[in-house]
């Protein structure tokens, strides 16, 4: 029965998504260029695909530039894309889900740098398995293991790819660390998040009988501060808690996050009181002075923000979107509340 709920659902999710929220992601450099991914059905190209990624490239003033995703122009779906940017190469990566039917989805990893994309890496490939929540970080440097049994930090571009995965059997997060090289994937190593967790609560955090889980669906990378690692902000639904842990890779022949390292920076509970229906994609923003976190949600008509400070969450808030205060607008505003 679970695998027939989770076919239908399938077939259902991408038509829901769409009507209510753009699928696309921003991101913009240092140096004032912006990169704007979007999922399309119909754009400039001509494609066996259903849906495929376009990729808008503006520096200041000068006239954008839009170009497809080569990978993403073959049969089927290819949506819910995330970006993430590394200065140093100057390398743009794209990390995506494909569909080529209903019953199968793909985890894909493109590069572009220097006007040229890398061919896209297949992360994982699995039939009946639902993806959705993808997120994308870049670490630059990994704690190299020395011949005096000490390690110290040596450049390396790691990506650090997120994303909720849906079974007929069971939902998690998970993760993959992905190893670059000349804007190749030339590694991964794949896991379940919860593994980098501190021991899970004897029992399940109390929530009411209402509770939306889709809040706890939800992934983040944060910032650390450091070069050779980076946290992680995930749900878990079976507990009802979020967990933040550290992930710090280790190269000593391989690279990879040593078994058993569990750096985890803490949990704390679901809001108990939870009940929105939020059917837009959910983001986060951590405050720089504390452990402050704030998740909110975009639709076509608002944004909506619950955040949690010195161990209690807030009610729901709800920001109307008009033509005086856009989407991006009020993301900007709720960052600048966060960073006080």
């Amino acid at each position: 029965m679970k695998r027939l709920l989770l076919l239908l659902l399938f077939a259902l999710v991408p038509t829901a998504v769409f009507a209510q929220v753009a699928d696309r992601d921003m991101l913009l450099t240092t140096d004032g260029t912006l990169y704007t991914i979007e999922s399309v059905t119909e754009g400039p190209v001509v494609t066996d695909a259903t849906r495929y990624l376009l990729l808008t490239i503006q520096h200041g003033t000068e006239k954008p530039q839009t170009i497809p995703v080569p990978d993403s122009l073959t049969a089927g779906a290819h949506w819910r894309p995330a970006l993430a940017y590394d200065s140093d190469s100057k390398t743009l990566f794209v990390f995506w889900l494909k569909m080529p039917n209903g019953m199968s989805s793909e985890l894909k990893l493109a590069s572009y740098s220097n006007g040229r994309w890398q061919p896209a890496a297949s992360i994982d490939n699995q039939q009946y398995h639902l993806r959705f929540n993808l997120r994308i970080a870049v670490t630059r440097q990994v704690s190299t293991l020395q011949d005096d049994i000490s390690y110290a930090d040596k450049p390396a571009l790691l990506v650090h790819a997120a994303w909720w995965e849906q079974t007929g059997y069971d939902e998690k997060a998970r993760y993959a660390l992905l190893a670059i090289q000349r804007g190749r994937v030339v590694s991964i190593e794949l896991h379940d998040l919860a593994e980098f967790a501190v021991a899970p609560p004897m029992f399940p955090s109390d929530v009411d009988p209402d509770f939306n889980p889709e809040i706890l669906k939800h992934l983040a990378f944060v910032d650390n501060g450091t070069q050779d690692s980076v946290d992680a902000i995930f749900g878990d639904v079976h507990m009802n808690i979020f967990n933040r842990a550290t992930l710090k890779p280790i190269a000593d022949g391989r690279i990879h996050i040593p078994i058993g390292a569990r750096p985890g920076g803490g949990r704390w509970g679901a809001p108990r009181a939870f009940s929105a229906d939020w059917t837009g994609r959910i983001s986060t923003i951590t405050s720089p002075h504390d452990g402050d976190v704030a998740l909110y949600n975009t639709t076509k008509d608002a944004v909506n923000y619950i955040t949690y400070s010195n161990g209690r969450w807030a009610a729901v808030q709800t920001l109307s979107l008009s033509d005086k205060l856009t989407a991006d607008a009020a993301v900007a505003a709720l960052s600048r509340m966060m960073s006080q």
